[in-house]
């Protein structure tokens, strides 16, 4: 495993309910930090070659534990060659990697920091937030590893604080946005957020997964669909419509009908929790079907295409109705080298289950810019149709640029327009 350390994020949004209908509420994002506070992902040399099997549609998302293994495998071009965090690294590498020969368990840590401010707030309201996420996760295989039907425990737990008086999560709220400024960065105690057993593989026609794990790691997810690694906002990373379930107890796999064709469907606790195990016994669940094509997978010019059907059922105890929707994403790479990477995705749900009635967004991801082979550069452009039609539409822009300050730390300053909030 590789020690990759990440960034720290900076965002800037501003809203205030006194603008009037067909105004426009800027909010903008400042690399106002950039120290490297951020996302250590700490695995190992990438001269060991990975156990982590590739899995087609289950993985697509940036934050699956296995695609954290996989990426901390790689070498990291940075700015300055020279890595501060090498000793600790250095001692990291030798037991992950006697861990790893030994029995089998590959090991990850990553830790996060976010600070975010707005350039206006509602009267009396804070305009800025931080805090910092704190990782450890791991893939113990223990059945077949080499062989078919290889069989793992997969597991990741996660802790997550504020620097400041309210943490990232909450500053939305405080400039009056119809969504959050940011997936995740909220206040939670140390839990064991997933623990779930992975079986199969891409060749075997099949992999599943049973056990506790995060839906939002699973359905509707593409390359840029991480607040960790690429954009901050949620009309960009999440799928706002959808009532993904937090963490709980599941069942998901795939199966390929084709070579370059998917399809993935999976049924979750709908009450979700990542510091228990939910509440299975309610009888109240989140169901997903998703239909999907990966054209020239792993090569250039590759492509992700995949539309997603679920359903939600009422949750008594919390007060939500039932509801379902269609979501859908189509990333493609283009020119010779395929570091360019458009996007659109969209997304509809009734019944009223989120505050997010539909969603439509576009975008465009340039890779390995400046012939940085992890760095990344984004920028997007989203609306928003909320579900209480009291309300006034909203739209988001977003740029950030991701870039390695040293082979373990990332840094990622992001702004973000808000129109209309």
């Amino acid at each position: 495993m590789a020690f990759e350390a990440t960034s720290a994020q900076t965002a800037f949004r501003a809203k205030d309910q006194r603008f009037r209908q067909g105004q426009v509420a800027l909010a903008i994002v400042l690399p106002i930090l950039l120290v490297p506070i951020s996302d250590a992902a700490i695995a190992q040399s990438a001269s060991i070659p990975t156990s982590t099997p590739i899995d087609r549609g289950l993985d697509n998302s940036p934050d699956d534990i296995d695609n954290q293994l996989r990426e901390s495998d790689e070498r990291e071009d940075s700015i300055f060659a020279v890595e501060p965090l090498q000793p600790i690294y250095g001692q990291w590498q030798r037991s992950t990697r006697a861990l790893r020969d030994s029995i089998g368990l590959d090991l990850g840590l990553n830790y996060t920091g976010l600070y975010q401010k707005s350039d206006a707030a509602l009267p009396g309201k804070r305009s800025e937030g931080s805090g910092g996420d704190l990782d450890f996760f791991g893939r113990w295989n223990l059945f077949n590893q080499r062989g078919p039907w290889p069989g793992a425990l997969v597991f990741a737990t996660e802790t997550r604080h504020r620097y400041s008086d309210i943490p990232p999560s909450q500053l939305g709220e405080e400039i009056g946005s119809l969504w959050s400024t940011v997936v995740s960065f909220n206040t939670q105690d140390f839990a064991l957020k997933q623990l779930y057993w992975e079986q199969g593989r891409y060749e075997d026609g099949l992999i599943y997964r049973a056990g506790k794990m995060d839906p939002s790691d699973i359905y509707d997810s593409g390359r840029f669909v991480s607040s960790n690694y690429a954009f901050l906002s949620p009309a960009f990373s999440d799928t706002m419509t959808m009532p993904l379930p937090a963490p709980g107890l599941g069942l998901a796999g795939a199966v390929y009908p084709t070579e370059n064709t998917y399809i993935l469907a999976g049924v979750h606790d709908a009450n979700g929790a990542a510091t228990s195990f939910g509440q299975l016994d309610r009888g109240e669940f989140f169901v997903a079907v998703e239909f999907g094509a990966t054209a020239n997978y792993d090569e250039p010019g590759a492509g992700l295409y995949h539309v997603t059907l679920w359903h939600s059922d009422a949750r008594e105890d919390a007060n939500v109705p039932s509801g379902r929707g269609v979501a859908m994403t189509f990333e493609q790479e283009v020119g010779p080298d395929g570091t360019l990477v458009p996007f659109v995705r969209y997304s509809y749900a009734d019944g009223g289950v989120t505050s997010v009635h539909q969603t439509f967004a576009v975008g465009l991801g340039l890779e390995e810019p400046f012939g940085q082979n992890a760095d990344l550069i984004g920028i997007g452009f989203s609306w928003g149709q909320p579900s209480d039609t009291a309300l006034k539409d909203q739209y988001v822009l977003e740029a950030f640029y991701r870039v390695f300050v040293t082979p373990l730390t990332h840094v990622t300053p992001d702004i973000q327009v808000i129109f209309d909030p």
